[in-house]
């Protein structure tokens, strides 16, 4: 038997959204939406693997022929059930622990995903996430059995759409506020509409012009100085 991953960070991707059909494949300053994601967190120190779970639809065929140029790992499942793509994965790749990322956050920090880890790994809890963040600066940690549970017992729909509301509801859960220079609730950094493209891309080119790392403390500062 392989060794057990003890943190698994599944990047949730699909390329059928409604409001910004095929977003995650966008360009922002020569990469894309999904290779910018995957870029700043695999920086973390405390992940131990990273995987890409899109959907089974030839819509996102796409995206696997995508991934398997830059040699990142993809999972390919139920479109619509997301819990079970997201069991499905953490089966095939024996994680205990599983950090779930959604792929139109590109300005997702690695330390705050390790600062995350750590807190879950102290509160004892099978569920943790932050509060009071910049909107698109989100991570949520689980522990497989937390999942496990979910996949089991969820009947609606929401539930499996949306992965963790059963976890939330039913399994020790431990919010933590994030750092107070990232509780600006005010602020939006995800990628959901062409306006919010436009916008990233503007900072993202500003940052290759101004030799700046497109990060979100860099987005806070030019957003606090009307830069953008």
């Amino acid at each position: 038997m392989d060794k057990l991953v003890d943190y698994l960070c599944i990047i949730q991707a699909r390329t059928n959204s409604s409001r910004l059909p095929a977003k995650i494949m966008l360009d922002l300053a020569g990469r894309t939406l999904l290779e910018r994601v995957y870029e700043t967190v695999s920086k973390s120190t405390k992940i131990d693997q990273i995987i890409i779970a899109t959907s089974s639809e030839s819509s996102d065929d796409i995206v696997e022929e995508k991934l398997k140029n830059l040699d990142i790992k993809c999972f390919r499942g139920d479109l619509n059930n997301v819990l079970k793509r997201f069991f499905d994965a953490t089966l095939r790749y024996q994680a205990r622990n599983i950090i779930r990322i959604t792929a139109d956050n590109p300005l997702m920090d690695y330390a705050v995903i390790d600062e995350l880890i750590m807190h879950y790994e102290a509160s004892g809890s099978e569920y943790s996430t932050f509060s009071n963040a910049v909107y698109g600066l989100s991570a949520e940690v689980f522990a497989y059995d937390a999942l496990k549970l979910a996949f089991v017992n969820a009947r609606n729909e929401y539930d499996k759409e949306h992965v963790t509301p059963y976890i939330k509801d039913n399994c020790k859960v431990s919010i933590i506020n994030i750092s107070e220079q990232y509780q600006r609730e005010e602020i939006s950094v995800t990628v959901d509409t062409l306006d919010d493209y436009i916008k990233m891309q503007k900072f993202y080119l500003f940052c290759k012009k101004n030799n700046l790392l497109h990060n979100i403390d860099n987005y806070i500062n030019l957003f606090d100085n009307q830069v953008i």
